[in-house]
């Protein structure tokens, strides 16, 4: 049987996804250029990085909800992120795409959370990225709205649109 806690997360992702979505739509191509402060990458890579970050989310969540171990490190979260804001800024990763990327990933993220039992909610695993730390899958749920939550709002504030 699905969980509660699991709609609600799914519910909660959907809608900071779909605030995101309209606000990439929003942006002109001058604002899509824009640097945001204190991430110091581009408007468009910040919401191409949440679109990717779906899929790390989705990948991870998958492997705790069995309570396998992610063994990604902090480290070499840092390392993903350099190689695609470079790889975002080669390739010139336009609105439209982004877009597509994070319709596709949040659906599937989206998908996933709803599916959750309470059992897989409760299943611990050790996390990398918390050095190893066993989390519970739930804690790691949650942040599959906060993540983009956060992005978001410094997209905003780079953009004027708080």
């Amino acid at each position: 049987m699905h969980s509660d806690r699991a709609r609600q997360l799914a519910e909660d992702f959907a809608s900071v996804n779909a605030e995101v979505i309209a606000f990439a739509v929003a942006c002109s191509p001058e604002q899509w250029e824009m640097v945001v402060p204190g991430e110091e990458w581009t408007v468009g890579v910040v919401v191409h990085h949440i679109a990717e970050g779906h899929a790390q989310g989705l990948r991870w969540l998958e492997l705790m909800a069995e309570g396998v171990e992610v063994t990604d490190s902090a480290d070499d979260i840092d390392r993903h992120n350099v190689e695609h804001a470079e790889r975002c800024k080669a390739l010139a990763v336009d609105i439209a795409q982004t877009v597509a990327l994070l319709e596709e990933n949040g659906a599937r993220l989206e998908a996933l959370l709803r599916e959750l039992t309470d059992d897989q909610l409760e299943q611990t695993a050790p996390f990398g990225p918390a050095g190893g730390q066993p989390l519970p899958t739930w804690q790691l749920a949650a942040v599959a709205a906060r993540h983009p939550r956060g992005h978001l709002v410094h997209a905003r504030e780079a953009v004027g649109h708080t």
